[in-house]
């Protein structure tokens, strides 16, 4: 996977047990592929940079365009701290005109039973994307916004309401399936600046125990 940079996003404050355990699969999943982490400490993981400005939602794309503009391969995807991933998702490249979104994703909510939960929608941390379309479509945000987006209207590449909303160009998404899916986690570790990190509806489809990544239980377990 030399064509794809993973942009590796953290600030630091999930469990250092967790961590350990999230960076071990993670450099599983994303086997050779180069790696640009961005953290508030500084991190021996691929060309780490340093996090110094202030947390909020903005922040966050802004980061990923940072990321973005150290990449030197045709492609970069997004990894966070709180997310598990497996090769599979990696794999996966949309037309250099669009930007994609794994909607195999299930979230496990921290203050809630163990179980993993669905909803299909596009969050940052699975996003698969051109990197110039990405560099494009956040500088286009930042030329207008140079102090930040409004948190209103801050939101994933692609989304019709996110972009028109900043009134910026419509970018194209896709979104595409893997057969194994992404976990993420809700919990109390995220940036506070961000809102609510709880969503008390566990989705349309919920599970107690899946193929590969086992029982929910027994993931959360590892995440304290």
């Amino acid at each position: 996977m030399k064509d794809i940079t993973i942009i590796f996003l953290t600030v630091n404050r999930v469990p250092k047990r967790w961590a350990k355990y999230h960076r071990s699969v993670l450099e599983k999943a994303i086997g050779d592929a180069p790696v640009i982490s961005i953290s508030k400490k500084p991190l021996n993981f691929g060309i780490n940079i340093i996090q110094t400005e202030k947390e909020s939602s903005s922040n966050i794309y802004y980061q990923v365009l940072r990321g973005c503009k150290r990449a030197k391969t045709p492609y970069i995807g997004i990894a966070e701290d709180d997310t598990l991933y497996e090769a599979e998702h990696y794999r996966f490249r949309p037309p250099l005109d669009c930007v994609a979104y794994n909607k195999s994703r299930l979230t496990v909510n921290m203050e809630q039973n163990p179980l993993y939960g669905w909803k299909p929608r596009e969050v940052n941390a699975t996003m698969i994307g051109p990197t110039k379309l990405v560099i494009d479509a956040l500088e286009e945000r930042y030329a207008k916004y140079p102090n930040g987006t409004p948190d209103r209207f801050t939101g994933e590449i692609g989304r019709p309401w996110v972009e028109s909303g900043l009134g910026v160009t419509r970018r194209k998404s896709i979104e595409f399936y893997t057969k194994i899916p992404v976990i993420q986690f809700k919990h109390d570790y995220r940036r506070k600046e961000v809102g609510s990190v709880y969503n008390m509806d566990p989705g349309i489809l919920r599970s107690y125990d899946i193929y590969f990544w086992g029982k929910a239980s027994d993931l959360m377990k590892k995440f304290k």
